[in-house]
Formats: C-alpha cells, structure tokens, sequence
C-alpha cells in the first residue's frame, strides 16, 4: 500500500511516474476491471448496514413501510449455515451445531430487539428421536418476546424450525433460510418503530421450532404445551419455511428458464382437503377470510416496497452468455407469488391452522420429491446437498452471492413486514409515558394443577428502572412478582390482571383472559410411525432421517466467474449502468487497450521529465 500522509511530503516527479505506471499496470492486471456490481459480498452478519445496495443506505430518510436488507439476510444464512452444521434435533452426542445455532439465533435477536424489550425463554421437550434411533436429549423451542403497547394480550406469532435431518449438512434452504427471514423481519421492524419513536401495539414472538423433520414435534408442542392457555390470544401466525429458491430466481440465472414462485398458503376458512376434521367458529372463519384477502394485498404492497427501495431490475444471462436486464417486482409479476389454501401441510402451521389461528405459510421450490417428474430445477431440500453454495448456484450459476437468491430471501420477510405494520395484524403504538408489558405465553391451566405465569415488562424512557408487578388471577387470589405460580380450584373462565408499575410514571394494566378445564388438544397426524416392516425402502429412510435422494434430478456444478447484478430501472438507472464492467465471459480487450494507453502516455511523461531536467542542467552549466 502507498504511503499518502502528509508527513511523507509532495511527491516528486518519480512518485508521479510510478503512479502513472502503477495504474497502467493496475488496469491490465487480470480480473482487476472496475465493476458497479456488489455480488460476493462476506460482511459479518452482525454489520450495521450495506450501503452498496441502492435504498439501504444508513443515514437515509425513514421508509413509508418496514423494508427488508436482502444482504442482511443473506449474510445471517450463510453464516448460520455454515457455522452450526447438522442441526440434528434429540440427540447429545455432536450437538454443537443444533445448540449453536440456537444461541447465535437468539442472541441476534436479543441484539436486534433489545430496545424494545425483548426477552428470551427456551422450552424443552420429549421427542422419540428417528427410527431405530432413539433420542438421547430434550428437543428446544426457543420464542422471544417483544411486549405489545395498547393490545398487548393479542399476540402475533413469526415462526420457522431450525433442525435438520440426520443426514444433513447446512440445511441452508430447508429451514436455516427460514430462521435468516426472521432476523431480517426483526431488523426492519427495530429500524422502522425507532425511526418513528414507535413501538408495537400488540405483541410479536419470534419462535424456532424444533423436531420439525422429525414429525413437527417442536410446534405442536408449542401449541398444545407451551402456548396453549394463549391460543385465543394469538391473532396470527407467520411460517417462515424453505426459502431462497424463489422469484425472482431463475435456474442458473438464465433468462430462457422461468421464473421460480415464492408460495403462498393460507390457513382454510373451512374444513376440506388437509384438513377434514377442522372445526372453526363463525368468528375463526371471518378472521382467516380476512387475513387471507390482507395478504392479497401485501403482495402488492410489497413489490411496491422493493422498488421504492431501488430493487427494480435484476441481470439474467441470454443465450449467448450476456447478462440482460429484466424489470422485477412489477404488477404485473404478482402471479410468481401464487396465495392458496394450505395444501402443502407437512410443516410447522398445521397445529396453528388446527387451532383455528389465521396463518401463511412462505415457501420456495418444493419439487424435488416428485420423481422422474421432477424438472431440472428441483432443489434437494433434505439432502446434504442443501448449502448456501448450491442456493447460490441455483441463483445464477456461480459460487459466490447471488443478487437473485438475496432477493428471493428477502421476498418472504418483506411480506411479513408489510402485514405487521397493519392495524389489524400487529399495528404500532406510542408508549404513552409509561411502562411496557405483556403476559408471557401461557401453558395449559387445568383446575387443581399449578400454572406458571410470567411477565415481559420495560420502561422505554428509564431501562434500569425498578419496576413493580402485581398479579389478579381472577379467583380472588393475587400475589406480585415478573414470575408467579397459581393454581385454580375449580373450572371457569377467568380474567387474569396484570399490573406493571415504574416510579413516577402511570401503572400500565394488562387484562387477558383464561379459562381453566380441559385443555384444547390437537392430535399430530405426523407423529404416527408404522412398523419398520410395513415401511417401503423409501419410507424407512425418511424415518431414519436419511430421505433418499432423487436420481432424475441432476445437481449442478458452480462455474467460475458468473454472477448476477441488482439496479433501478428508468433512464437514471441506465446512465448508471453506461459505465459498469463487461460482462462475464467477454474479452478483455478494452481493458487492455485502456492499460496500454496508460503506460504509453506515463512512458511519454518519464521521456518529457528527463529532456526538461537535461535542458535546466545546460543551462545552469557555466
């Protein structure tokens, strides 16, 4: 590196000619060409910002809605991918991977929503392990918490599931992709209430199931344990499944393939296909018709956001290797994200759909299982093939960051960003100068057994500040503490009180209610195992955690030297693209010719400098 403090001096005429030829020699260099694009970008994922992405800039003007930073998520995949390998869930021996992934998971998220008063808990719990296998350790779910302003009793629920197969390496599409998608949310939602000084009004739970591949242990019990006493309160619920291998992605980032679609499936109004036995109230049916026509309108609304952002156009290559530019997130590509009645299943929304709770379920590429009907771009979710490497091979044929595939990444969170900021789905609130709080998620309450009720509280102004908790059960029994335990006697609806008090300020008093008897139970259809003799060849591998892979589908190899570039659209972004590299692939003729001139015209200047010092010197010789 060259030296350019003042106290090395001006440089002379030979520091100018060495300048000179340096760059001559910097232009011609291979691989040195200068390029606008911003593709295999490594930055840490706990990194503030990405400025080089257009509209993510630091320091910008707040954005009419929440937006999602694609780098950032993709920065937090390929490092959790990566880092906490063979995410196997039940099992002590070689659990770093699972239990890392969860710490960093969490205490990203703590990190990211600590200003709102987020707050941690983990909840064990029992699974059989795989066939022939059985478990050795507890499974974990793991929810944070960020406490509601005026509707704090209603809660709003972001789920994903961080376990993998036996046989899985990254599991970097099927689901850490899932787990990126919430942080990014978790992101964008902090950037957006503190840029306006507002909080939540209802409350929002960031959830990683765990079991899922196992048979959805992990969120059924979650709805039929941990949260079951909440479940009225739960006013929707997000799933953040396999994404990445989405719109706007094309196989291998060629243009003559189509656009994959990012899948939308909606919880039912009403009983059929998956779900013959669902039961839902007139009340429960208005509710999910409702969310379902909002998420009609946050496709829109999202696309909207991603070109507010200056993501408007996305490079493919041509048949002739070029890179071609193509408009993305116009209206009329809202079909790439087709909104269905849930027919997928097989993930963590079926106990919340079971339960009667409005949910969606965000998904990419799903084809792979299909069999010789499989098409060529069937990623093998499930396969120890699943890494960021081949995401991002998929994406645009390369090794390194994908545009593409960051986009696609992003597409999930910028919908459920979009449909938080809803009045009707989690909405935004001012404190109001005074503390707060919301009841933790509340197990089942069944007279006579002891129930564990706990509370999230801050002050937004004061964060050491000493607060007070006092409790009403409703029974007439009361007690004080952020963690009490209480047992009903008897059968009953009741309306649990809940009172946080700071010094100086107004108490903040929350009212929720429970009823305690028979708790709901929702049967899970995937936790039934036939005998391994009943078992096909093919089934008795998916049991054992080792899905067999699927031959007519051939995975391809990454090729040096592809990527893919993110721009604006108009006449603004086609000036700033005039300049940018060559593509790819093309000679690098005008380079060289550029490096050529530069050393002909330093040359010129080494031969001037030295007739002029020749010159001086006669002239000074007497």
């Amino acid at each position: 590196m060259t030296e350019t403090s003042s106290a090395r001096g001006r440089p002379g005429r030979v520091g100018v000619v060495a300048a000179a030829l340096a760059a001559g020699l910097l232009l011609t260099w291979p691989g040195s060409a200068p390029t606008l694009a911003t593709t295999g970008r490594t930055a840490a994922p706990a990194a503030a910002s990405r400025a080089a992405r257009p509209g993510h800039q630091q320091g910008s003007p707040a954005p009419a809605l929440p937006g999602i930073d694609p780098d950032f998520v993709y920065a937090q995949l390929a490092y959790m991918a990566t880092h906490f390998r063979r995410r196997e869930a039940g099992y002590a021996a070689g659990a770093a991977g699972h239990a890392g992934f969860a710490r960093y998971w969490t205490a990203e998220m703590l990190r990211l929503l600590g200003q709102f008063g987020a707050s941690a808990r983990s909840y064990p719990f029992r699974v059989p392990g795989w066939a022939g296998r059985p478990a050795t350790a507890p499974a974990v779910n793991v929810e944070v918490t960020v406490p509601g302003v005026t509707q704090p009793a209603e809660v709003v629920v972001i789920g994903c599931h961080y376990d993998g197969e036996a046989s899985s390496t990254q599991s970097a599409f099927d689901d850490a992709s899932g787990c990126a998608v919430e942080l990014g949310v978790a992101r964008a939602m902090a950037g957006f209430w503190r840029g306006r000084g507002l909080y939540p009004a209802r409350t929002l739970r960031f959830v990683i199931f765990d079991a899922e591949e196992q048979g959805l242990y992990g969120s059924f019990s979650y709805v039929t344990d941990a949260a079951n006493g909440s479940l009225p309160a739960i006013v929707a619920m997000f799933n953040e499944e396999q994404n990445g291998i989405g719109y706007p992605l094309r196989f291998l980032g060629q243009l003559a393939n189509p656009v994959l679609p990012t899948h939308l499936f909606v919880s039912p109004a009403g009983p059929g296909g998956l779900y013959r036995a669902l039961t839902l109230s007139a009340a429960q049916a208005a509710r999910t018709r409702a969310f379902a026509a909002l998420l009609r309108q946050a496709t829109a609304g999202s696309f909207q956001a991603f070109r507010q952002l200056g993501d408007q156009e996305l490079t493919y290559r041509g048949a002739g290797g070029q890179l071609v530019w193509q408009p993305i997130f116009t209206p009329d590509q809202l079909g790439e994200l087709p909104i269905a009645s849930d027919t997928l299943g097989s993930s963590d929304q079926v106990p919340f759909t079971l339960a009667g709770i409005p949910d969606v379920t965000i998904a990419g590429n799903y084809s792979y299982y299909t069999g010789a009907a499989a098409p060529a771009a069937s990623y093998p979710y499930d396969q120890p093939q699943d890494t960021i490497g081949l995401m991002n091979t998929f994406a645009d044929g390369g090794a390194g960051q994908s545009q593409a595939l960051s986009l696609a990444l992003a597409v999930p969170g910028m919908l459920t960003a979009w449909m938080l900021a809803q009045p009707g789905v989690l909405g935004l609130a001012r404190p109001g100068g005074r503390p707060i709080a919301a009841i933790g998620s509340i197990g089942p309450v069944r007279p006579g057994r002891g129930v564990t009720l706990r509370a999230t509280a801050f002050d937004p102004g004061r964060p050491r500040a000493r607060l007070g908790y006092s409790w009403e059960f409703g029974d007439g029994a009361a007690a004080a503490g952020p963690a009490v335990r209480h047992v009903y006697a008897s059968a009953g609806h009741y309306t649990l009180q809940l009172t946080v008090t700071a010094p100086g300020q107004a108490a903040r008093v929350i009212r929720q209610a429970v009823s305690a008897g028979q708790p709901a139970g929702y049967p899970n259809p995937y936790a039934a195992r036939p005998p391994p003799g009943a078992l096909s060849e093919a089934a008795r591998a998916a049991a054992e955690g080792r899905p067999q892979a699927n031959p007519s589908v051939v995975l391809p190899a990454a090729r040096p030297g592809l990527t893919d570039k993110i721009g604006r659209g108009g006449a603004a972004g086609r000036a700033a693209r005039a300049g940018q590299a060559r593509p790819a692939g093309s000679p690098p003729t005008p380079w060289i010719l550029t490096g050529v001139a530069a050393l002909l015209a330093a040359a010129a200047a080494v031969v001037l400098a030295v007739r002029r010092r020749a010159g001086r010197a006669r002239r000074r010789t007497p």
